[in-house]
C-alpha cells in the first residue's frame, strides 16, 4: 500500500530480461501519490468516451472508503484528490464533496494541505537515505534472441 498513501522517491531501473530487473538510486523529486480513483473527472466528467455522470453518492462512498482505510491503516497517509473546476463545481457534485470535507475533517490529526506544502514537511528517513545511495543503474538490455521482442 506504500506508493498508494504515502509520498516516495521515484528510483531508476535496469531491465534484465533472463536475471530480473535491478532497482537503482532514487531520485530526490519527492512525489505524491494520486490516481484515478480520486480524480472526479473520471467518473463524473462526460465525454462520449468514458462512462462518466455516476450518481454522486457513488463517488462520496467511494472516496469516504478510501480514506477510512488510509486512516486506519497506515502511518501518516496523504489522500491526494484531483478535481477540476468544471466538473466539481457543478451544484450537485459541490454537495457531495463538502460532505466529504466534513467527514474527513471530523477525525483526529487530518491536515488539509497543498501538494507544496506536503513536499515542504517530508523529512527523508532511513529507506529514502540507503535508496539515495545505490547505484546509478539504468537501461534495458537486448531481449533474448528467442523472445520474440528482439
Amino acid at each position: 500500500m506504500g506508493r498508494d498513501f504515502h509520498p516516495y522517491h521515484p528510483q531508476r531501473w535496469q531491465v534484465r530480461w533472463e536475471q530480473g530487473n535491478v532497482a537503482g538510486r532514487a531520485s530526490r523529486v519527492l512525489e505524491v501519490p494520486v490516481n484515478w480513483y480520486l480524480d472526479d473527472f473520471p467518473p463524473l466528467a462526460y465525454t462520449g468516451a468514458q462512462a462518466g455522470m455516476q450518481d454522486s453518492n457513488t463517488i462520496y462512498n467511494r472516496w469516504r472508503d478510501i480514506f477510512d482505510y488510509g486512516y486506519a491503516n497506515e502511518t501518516n497517509p496523504v489522500f491526494a484528490t484531483c478535481v477540476h473546476p468544471q466538473v466539481i463545481a457543478q451544484a450537485h457534485h459541490m454537495l457531495w464533496y463538502e460532505r466529504l470535507v466534513e467527514y474527513i475533517s471530523g477525525h483526529d490529526g487530518v491536515w488539509f494541505a497543498t501538494i507544496e506544502e506536503i513536499a515542504r514537511a517530508w523529512v527523508d528517513d532511513e529507506t529514502d537515505e540507503a535508496k539515495f545511495a545505490l547505484p546509478d543503474v539504468r537501461g534495458v538490455e537486448p531481449a533474448p534472441a528467442d523472445s520474440g521482442w528482439a
